[in-house]
């Protein structure tokens, strides 16, 4: 009785399988787009909210000021080039990231005062489309603090970003 010799390798079935397998699986992941397409205000508010936080916890990481400056479709986080407490004067800050919001919602508006409880003194009538706004984080978590407006078009959902001047917190806030 002669031994057939066992058998090695794939296939040719087999390897177009998994070619195909890999082929679909591209396919999808080249499919999906990481720009959300008509993205809540609730969304955008948490994603602003986060966006602060990490701002603040990396001014107190690096022991550096950090600043996140807040258009109507983006936000760019910032860092100062010195360590230490001492105020910013004239110089450069560095950008670490920018982060554009989802289609279909705007930062309508932002205030320097800290607006809590609703409805708000400062809350905006129309959108300020030329808003540049500035939240600056000091190395020991405190910030200049602010609320920033954030809604679609229509108005339909009004939220707003409250930044305490004294712990640097973010939270996000139903109606204006």
């Amino acid at each position: 009785m002669t031994r057939r010799p066992s058998q090695r390798g794939f296939t040719l079935v087999e390897l177009m399988v998994v070619v195909a397998i890999i082929a679909i699986l591209a396919a999808l992941m080249f499919g999906i787009n990481t720009q959300s397409y008509g993205a809540g205000s609730a969304n955008v508010s948490d994603q602003l909210v986060s966006g602060m936080n990490l701002c603040k916890m990396r001014a107190v990481a690096t022991r550096r000021w950090h600043r996140c400056e807040v258009t109507p479709t983006s936000m760019t986080m910032m860092q100062w080039q010195s360590v230490g407490m001492a105020v910013p004067a004239a110089g450069t800050w560095s950008v670490v990231s920018t982060t554009k919001l989802g289609v279909g919602v705007a930062i309508w508006d932002a205030d320097t005062t800290v607006c809590i409880a609703s409805p708000c003194a400062a809350a905006p009538t129309g959108a300020n489309t030329s808003l540049v706004f500035d939240i600056d984080f000091r190395p020991d978590g405190s910030s200049t603090g602010g609320t920033l407006y954030v809604s679609d078009p229509g108005k339909m959902k009004t939220y707003r970003v409250v930044v305490y001047k004294a712990t640097g917190s973010s939270y996000a806030r139903n109606s204006w």
